[in-house]
C-alpha cells in the first residue's frame, strides 16, 4: 500500500537527503559486508520500503543485487524476497536477509583454517588460477603464497556442503576482502569495487588473519529487533519465477541502467573465486539483463506480466533506474507498463553532483527515476 504523503514528500524533499540519512555510513553495519558495483545507497532503499510498503508486508526484489532492499525490507517488519541470475548477488543478499550465529560462523571459520593447513592443491588448478584474469592475471595481485590459500579457500567454499545462512555470511565477507584499497584486502592496492590493475610490493597477507579481522567489524551486527528472515532464489528474472514468491504487497526494484557497467564483468575476480572459469563468462553474458536490454526494452513484458500476476491487489511495482543520453529509460518503460498497470507515474532525480567514490568511469546517467505502478 502506497503511503501518499510520504510518496509526495520523497519527490519534494527527498528525505535521504537530510540527516542522518545523508551520511555515507547510514544503515546497518552489514549493509557493508561485501562492496558492490551499482549498489543502491541504504538510506534510498529504507525510504522506498517505508513509503511502498508498511509493516507485515510482503515485498520482492527481482534484481536483488547486493541485497540491499531486501535487507531494508526485513530489517523493517517485512517478508522479503529477492531473485538474481548473478550468485555473487545470491551470497550477499542470503547473507543479509538471513539470521547467524556465532558458534555456525565460528565452526566453519575453523573448518576452513584447518583445510588451508592440512590440504595440498592440484598443480593444474593453481596454474590455471595464475594466469586466469582480465585487466591483470590473477598471480599479478597476490603474493605467492596468499594466492595458493585464495585458491584452497575456493575449492572449501565451492564443495562445503552445508550451504547455510553462517556459510553465506562468511563467503561475503571473504568476497569483499579479495582485493582493494584498504589494509584489510588480500591482494596488491587495487580497488574495493571494480578490480583495477594492481599496483605496490607484493607482500604475504594471511587469509584467515585477514578474514577475521573483517568479519568482526560487522560481526552478528544485532539486525533489528522486527528483523523477519528473507527468502532468496537464484534465477533468470526472465523465466517462471518461484511458486513461492506469490501475495506480494510491493514490488521494489533496481533494473540494470541501459549503459551501465557490465555486470556480468565487473566483479570478475569474485565471479571466479565462486567457480567461473573463462568459458563461464562468455557463455553466461548474454543471459543478463544489461546486456539483453541493449537490443530493446520488449523483454520488460515478461516482467510486468509476472508482477501483476504476484501482486496482491492495491499492490505497487516500483523501478529505481537511470536516465542518460543515450537512454530515457523511465519514459520508455512506463510506455510498455499502460497494458498491465492502470496508474503510471514517473519522477526524475537530477543526480550529477554524486560522488564516484574513487571509480574512474561511473558511466552517463545523469538522473535517477523512479518509476511507480499500480
Amino acid at each position: 500500500m502506497i503511503d501518499f504523503n510520504k510518496w509526495k514528500d520523497f519527490k519534494t524533499n527527498p528525505p535521504f537527503k537530510e540527516l542522518p540519512y545523508s551520511k555515507r555510513n547510514w544503515g546497518n553495519k552489514q549493509h557493508s559486508l561485501c562492496s558492490f558495483y551499482g549498489k543502491l545507497k541504504p538510506a534510498i532503499s529504507h525510504h522506498l520500503v517505508d513509503t511502498f510498503s508498511s509493516f507485515g508486508d510482503s515485498v520482492l526484489d527481482c534484481f536483488s543485487g547486493s541485497g540491499t532492499i531486501p535487507f531494508e525490507a526485513s530489517l523493517n517488519g517485512r517478508k522479503s524476497f529477492g531473485m538474481d541470475i548473478n550468485p555473487i548477488s545470491i551470497v550477499l543478499s542470503k547473507a543479509k536477509v538471513k539470521n547467524q550465529t556465532a558458534i555456525g560462523c565460528t565452526n566453519i571459520l575453523e573448518q576452513l583454517k584447518e583445510y588451508i593447513e592440512i590440504e595440498t592443491l592440484n598443480e593444474i588448478l593453481l596454474t590455471n588460477a595464475k594466469t586466469f584474469g582480465y585487466n591483470k592475471s590473477l598471480e599479478e595481485y597476490y603474493h605467492p603464497r596468499t594466492l595458493l590459500e585464495i585458491c584452497l579457500a575456493r575449492e572449501f567454499f565451492r564443495n562445503y556442503v552445508n550451504k547455510d545462512s553462517n556459510y553465506y555470511y562468511i563467503l561475503s565477507s571473504l568476497l569483499h576482502i579479495l582485493h582493494g584499497n584498504r589494509p584489510y584486502a588480500l591482494s596488491r592496492r587495487s580497488h574495493s569495487i571494480t578490480p583495477y590493475s594492481p599496483t605496490g610490493e607484493f607482500e604475504y597477507k594471511s587469509l584467515i588473519e585477514k578474514l577475521y579481522e573483517k568479519m568482526s567489524r560487522s560481526f552478528l551486527e544485532v539486525k533489528s529487533k522486527d528483523f523477519v528472515e528473507g527468502e532468496v532464489y537464484e534465477q533468470d528474472v526472465l523465466s517462471n519465477w518461484n511458486e513461492d514468491i506469490n501475495n506480494l504487497d510491493a514490488i521494489i526494484t533496481s533494473p540494470p541502467f541501459f549503459d551501465s557497467t557490465r555486470f556480468y564483468l565487473v566483479h570478475w575476480l569474485r565471479s571466479w573465486f565462486l567457480g567461473w572459469e573463462k568459458n563461464d563468462f562468455d557463455l553466461n553474458k548474454v543471459n543478463f539483463i544489461g546486456e539483453k536490454q541493449k537490443k530493446n526494452f520488449e523483454l520488460y513484458n515478461s516482467i510486468y506480466s509476472q508482477s501483476k500476476e504476484r501482486l496482491n491487489n492495491g499492490g505497487v511495482l516500483v523501478f529505481h533506474l537511470g536516465k542518460s543520453k543515450k537512454k530515457d529509460m523511465g519514459f520508455e518503460l512506463a510506455k510498455l507498463a499502460k497494458p498491465y498497470f492502470k496508474n503510471i507515474e514517473l519522477f526524475d532525480e537530477d543526480v550529477t553532483l554524486l560522488e564516484k567514490h574513487g571509480i574512474k568511469d561511473k558511466g552517463t546517467v545523469s538522473s535517477h527515476q523512479y518509476l511507480v505502478m499500480y
